[in-house]
């Protein structure tokens, strides 16, 4: 299915944005919710400390996958146009062009006698 530009645009930026408030909102009444002195307050400070753990765990697997993808460092090129690798040998030769057998020459014919 071909993708097709619409002018829906700025819909998703926006639905981005509202997410994000959203999502800070949620953080807030949960770390609200962990400074209760009951078990609810308990729970949710449990969740806190294992949402944390998976987080800082995933931060650092990902600063670690940027390292090891990083690439690696190329030394200048005097001509942007030159081939990186040039060819060590020359191009091989075109095939022989093929021609048609040349015509054979027509035998008298024989007169009827």
């Amino acid at each position: 299915m071909a993708e097709r530009k619409t002018r829906r645009t700025g819909t998703i930026r926006a639905l981005g944005r509202r997410l994000e408030v959203a999502g800070g909102e949620v953080m807030k009444a949960w770390r609200t919710q962990a400074k209760r002195p009951d078990r609810v307050g308990d729970l949710s400070y449990h969740g806190l400390e294992l949402a944390h753990a998976g987080a800082k765990l995933a931060a650092r697997s990902l600063s670690r996958l940027e390292e090891a993808t990083q690439p690696p460092r190329r030394t200048a090129r005097h001509d942007p146009h030159e081939p990186a690798h040039p060819a060590r040998h020359a191009p091989p030769a075109p095939p022989p062009a093929r021609h048609r057998p040349a015509p054979r020459p027509q035998e008298p014919e024989a007169r009827a006698s």
